[in-house]
């Protein structure tokens, strides 16, 4: 079996619905676009915006390592 692409926009997902997770955070698929919120106790609070998987895996990589 041959290995996948790092860059797979699946795994991209999927890394990043790991590390928003473990992190307080979520995202979701709003048409084109995904946005990533940060749970807290009142409300979800928007982070930001991203079109592509890539750049929505570093959106949650630097909300992740603010915290």
């Amino acid at each position: 079996m041959g290995q996948r692409d790092p860059l797979d926009p699946d795994d991209l997902l999927e890394q990043a619905r790991r590390l928003a997770s473990r992190h307080n955070m979520f995202f979701t698929r709003q048409g084109e676009a995904f946005a990533l919120f940060r749970r807290t106790p009142t409300r979800p609070v928007f982070l930001g915006r991203r079109s592509t998987p890539s750049a929505l895996s570093q959106l949650v990589s630097r909300c992740a390592a603010c915290k």
